[in-house]
């Protein structure tokens, strides 16, 4: 989704000069417009799962150790993050526009890059997407100790409060008149996909919904609907925001992505799918590297505004180069790590790895 949201852009125009009907136009500039909502999925299914974890290992031992799961998610995001990060200042003597400034450079390096964005905007560099992993990071600082002290009602009213941070936050960001970058990438706005994700967790003991094939399907395009709402009738992502707008778009954006992540959760794994499972555990990588794919993509194809032929050729290029550098992070730097990550599990959250 977040590669679509960077890859396909978001004026109708720009499809429709290349012959493309308005109707077909407007709906590929809203896929790429919806796509930015990744990230808010992402946040919900994370929080899910580190909930849903916490919740087992809590379960199992009687309580949780915070240790192990900083040093595991240590393992997890640390190796490709920073790895990434130097990449990018080499990239800044090599790639014309390619810039990291010192103060972004550190703000990214203490895992605050999002408010670096907030305070002093988008850096022009290919990190830039790692705002959403200082997000993911300050999130952890704080979750397992609360789980640890207080009971699943405790977890509720915690996830709750959450929503009324994030709704007050967006209050006041709208009644001042913030600009768009500095309310989504704010650390307080982004908090009702997390509480969703933790609500889920907490309010499913464990379990998983048991639905129709349609009902499914129906969660699915309600979900998709919430996504859309948020991006082509609210339009948070777009300025000048107002006060209604991001007070609610933003819950309907994290409803979107509860509905999805509930639309998908099953009892039965034997209908898994191995190249899926795979594209997950790559998932990481794909994220971290796909604006770099992106930026290869551009000197590798000339052209690109030619014709659909041209840029879909762009796009394709793009995604495939995003693939192959995530597969060989995945294999060669992430994987040691996630050996020594073993050592500190309590409960193993297969088959995604």
């Amino acid at each position: 989704m977040v590669f679509l949201h960077h890859s396909f852009p978001h004026d109708p125009a720009f499809w429709t000069k290349f012959g493309v009907p308005l109707f077909l136009a407007r709906v590929i500039a809203g896929i790429g417009a919806t796509g930015a909502f990744g990230v808010s999925l992402f946040f919900v299914l994370s929080s899910y799962l580190i909930t849903e974890l916490l919740l087992r290992e809590k379960d199992l031992m009687g309580t949780l150790d915070i240790r192990s799961f900083y040093i595991r998610r240590i393992l997890r995001i640390w190796p490709l993050y920073f790895a990434f990060l130097a990449l990018a200042v080499v990239l800044q003597w090599i790639v014309p526009g390619q810039h990291v400034t010192w103060r972004a450079g550190a703000w990214f390096t203490f895992l605050a890059g999002n408010w670096f964005i907030v305070f002093h905007g988008f850096p022009s560099s290919v990190i830039f997407p790692l705002w959403s992993v200082s997000i993911e990071e300050q999130f952890y600082i704080t979750w397992p100790a609360v789980v640890r002290k207080v009971s699943e009602t405790g977890m509720l009213i915690f996830a709750s409060l959450l929503l009324v941070v994030a709704t007050s936050t967006r209050v006041y960001l709208g009644m001042h008149h913030a600009l768009e970058s500095y309310v989504w990438c704010n650390t307080f706005v982004q908090l009702d996909p997390i509480a969703a994700g933790i609500l889920i967790a907490v309010l499913l003991k464990g379990e998983v919904p048991r639905l129709s094939r349609l009902a499914r399907t129906a969660i699915i395009l309600a979900g998709v609907t919430a996504l859309a709402l948020g991006s082509l009738y609210f339009g948070i992502k777009n300025d000048p925001l107002t006060t209604m707008r991001v007070v609610l778009g933003y819950p309907s954006v994290a409803l979107g992505g509860a509905l999805l992540l509930l639309a998908v959760l099953k009892p039965d794994a034997s209908s898994r799918n191995r190249g899926f499972i795979y594209m997950g555990r790559i998932s990481y990588g794909l994220y971290v590297f796909h604006v770099l794919g992106l930026l290869i993509s551009d000197y590798a194809v000339h052209d690109q505004t030619a014709n659909v032929f041209r840029y879909s050729l762009r796009v394709g290029v793009a995604l495939v180069a995003t693939i192959a550098m995530a597969a060989v992070s995945y294999r060669w730097l992430e994987t040691p790590f996630l050996s020594l990550k073993q050592r500190f599990t309590h409960v193993l959250s297969r088959p995604g790895g």
